[in-house]
């Protein structure tokens, strides 16, 4: 088996909450990512991790709402870099990437146990 290269699509930011609530959930969100990225990789396989904007996001630099931005930056790497997807939960976002990844037909993982050890061979 080959390497795969995982994106992992789930929640960041819920809407219709107050703004400390909204920055606690996706601070959650982004951290359970994190954490699931951790374990696809010491199962051996590449990932990548849309989250991680977050840091881009709050950032003293960030000047601007760049909420559609995120996600064409985020489908560039779900269709050109990625081959397989990890689904943590429904959102907006994650489930039209969930929709993107099953047309294109790559293998949808909802649970780490679903994604095989790459071994070297």
């Amino acid at each position: 088996m080959n390497r795969l290269r995982i994106y992992v699509a789930g929640p960041y930011c819920p809407r219709g909450v107050t703004e400390h609530d909204c920055s606690r959930i996706a601070q959650y969100n982004v951290d359970k990512a994190i954490e699931i990225a951790n374990a696809i990789m010491d199962k051996g396989h590449y990932v990548h991790v849309p989250h991680l904007t977050h840091y881009m996001h709050i950032h003293y630099s960030c000047k601007k709402d760049r909420y559609n931005w995120y996600y064409e930056y985020d489908n560039s790497f779900l269709l050109i870099w990625a081959n397989a997807l990890y689904f943590i939960g429904h959102s907006k976002g994650a489930t039209a990437e969930l929709e993107l990844a099953e047309s294109v037909g790559y293998p949808i993982f909802t649970a780490l146990h679903q994604i095989p050890e790459y071994v070297r061979t």
